[in-house]
């Protein structure tokens, strides 16, 4: 069983390597990379963490983890829901995996569209606003940055957002749109 569970492990960190590969480092996916730890458990024995770690804009960090369990030869991996999965198959792990790694940049927009809420919502300025997304795009946290394509989204967010608020709400101005 032990040299099965290896090859399991192994194909999975091969494909999932193949698989992130193209993201790997990449600002859109957060600086995408992946970390591998090994422990022993004492109910379950040797336990393999996979841990594709990525960052939103701003700097916080957001993981993908998967364990396998030697002894059991199975793979643990939290579902969307939080739902846990055990499987020894790679390919459920994978199916699992791969659409969390393509959905990274949505979930930085979504974030960011969070943050302009947050912002525009607690009184800000456009100024500082247009101020704190240029510091993000300038961060030297290559993960917590953002590119220009994520600016330009952010920015017409908050100017889409900024008017539907009514007057008088947050800093009683909205942001002009400007025609192209």
């Amino acid at each position: 069983m032990a040299n099965a569970s290896a090859d399991a492990l192994r194909d999975c960190y091969s494909r999932l390597q193949e698989f992130i590969a193209p993201y790997a480092g990449r600002v859109e996916y957060g600086n995408l990379r992946c970390r591998v730890s090994d422990w022993e458990n004492p109910d379950h024995g040797l336990v393999t963490n996979v841990a594709l770690v990525y960052e939103t804009p701003g700097g916080s960090t957001d993981q993908i983890n998967l364990s396998f369990h030697h002894a059991a030869g199975t793979f643990t991996i939290l579902d969307d829901d939080l739902t846990e999965i055990c499987t020894d198959c790679v390919d459920t792990v994978l199916s699992k995996v791969m659409p969390r790694i393509r959905e990274i940049p949505a979930k930085r927009r979504r974030h960011l569209e969070e943050e302009v809420r947050r912002q525009l919502d607690n009184g800000v300025s456009r100024k500082a606003l247009v101020a704190h997304l240029t510091r993000v795009l300038q961060s030297e946290f290559k993960g917590g940055t953002i590119t220009h394509l994520e600016l330009r989204d952010a920015m017409t967010f908050a100017v889409r957002y900024a008017n539907q608020r009514p007057p008088g709400d947050g800093d009683g101005a909205s942001i002009p749109v400007v025609p192209a």
